[in-house]
């Protein structure tokens, strides 16, 4: 799936989502969706807000199992 391993990834999730500086939050977005493959990838508006990381982290999680 990508050179990263699947648990590193949700450990990565899952430290964004609980994280409340919204730079490093916004910064821990960007690293987790550079390691995902393209399938998976996320697309993010110019503005990235804490609630959008979240819901899209969410979801990432639920496919990921």
């Amino acid at each position: 799936m990508m050179n990263v391993s699947i648990n590193t990834v949700k450990r990565l999730i899952m430290k964004c989502i609980y994280e409340e500086d919204t730079d490093d939050k916004i910064k821990l977005f960007i690293k987790i969706n550079k390691l995902l493959p393209r399938d998976l990838k996320i697309e993010s508006p110019t503005m990235i807000t804490k609630d959008f990381i979240d819901k899209r982290l969410y979801s990432l999680q639920a496919s990921l199992g």
